[in-house]
């Protein structure tokens, strides 16, 4: 049966690719923790990745904004918008197929779509990570900021149920999962450009303890108000780690980047390569 393999999560926003010298001494340190990154991946020799990301209002609108939706394209294009790159990836639509199904029958109602196209939450870690965008992409949507949202907890699950789908793969598929998003950041309000540093720093720390529990409990109202409505994109995390098995993080890095108004952390869930 199929595995997951790797498993991680990413900041995402657009002036990563944009401007990626804003604060040469705190970039340098998030360079160094994306190139670790896409070394391990390299290394992994992965068949798949999924890439769970958000949206924002370029592929989905308000006639059609699913709660979850997994992409099934052979090849997906960028939208380019912000800066971000416009790049075409291949897809996986075999395997996409197969995670849709056991998604579905895990009592998950997954969206599909056979000609999704990527904003800048799924292109920029593609661009910094490109051993990323050398494998075949199965781009996971998951509404981060239309309420009513999935919440944290059914995000969780929704990744441990994602590692039971990849199960259904064939014995030799070797699968990652790469969550996009977050942390800290206020969009299209007063507060834009603010950075909560104790808030990212606390919630990674809980990552690196294993304390998904405490993460999982935080109310959207709370999250909204002391990071951002942006934070909530940390559901994207939650899938990765539940994909995971609840694994401790291992933080590669965070900086509290206020060129890009956005908290930014690297992690990874579990082991490099497991066993």
């Amino acid at each position: 049966m199929g595995r997951i393999v790797y498993s991680a999560a990413t900041s995402h926003v657009a002036a990563i690719v944009k401007n990626p010298n804003a604060d040469p001494a705190r970039t340098a340190n998030l360079d160094a923790a994306w190139t670790r990154m896409d070394a391990e991946i390299a290394a992994a020799e992965l068949d798949a990745v999924v890439v769970v990301g958000t949206d924002h209002y370029e592929t989905f609108g308000l006639d059609n904004y699913p709660a979850f939706c997994l992409g099934l394209n052979a090849e997906f294009d960028g939208w380019g918008e912000f800066g971000a790159p416009r790049i075409r990836v291949d897809g996986a639509p075999e395997a996409a197929t197969v995670l849709l199904a056991g998604l579905t029958g895990a009592g998950f109602d997954v969206s599909r779509s056979h000609t999704m196209r990527l904003d800048h939450s799924f292109m920029t870690p593609l661009v910094r990570l490109p051993s990323t965008a050398a494998t075949k992409v199965v781009p996971l949507f998951v509404n981060c900021n239309t309420p009513p949202l999935p919440s944290s907890r059914r995000c969780f699950d929704l990744g441990t149920a994602l590692a039971s789908a990849v199960a259904a793969l064939p014995a030799t598929d070797r699968v990652g999962v790469l969550a996009t998003g977050g942390i800290s950041h206020w969009v299209g309000v007063p507060r834009f450009g603010d950075v909560n540093e104790d808030f990212d720093r606390d919630f990674l720390r809980l990552l690196a303890a294993g304390r998904y529990d405490d993460v999982l409990a935080w109310p959207d109202a709370w999250i909204n108000e002391h990071a951002g409505n942006g934070a909530l994109e940390l559901r994207t995390w939650m899938v990765a780690a539940g994909a995971a098995g609840g694994a401790a993080a291992d933080v590669f890095a965070y900086e509290p980047m206020y060129p890009w108004a956005t908290g930014i952390g690297v992690s990874r869930f579990g082991a490099a390569v497991p066993a």
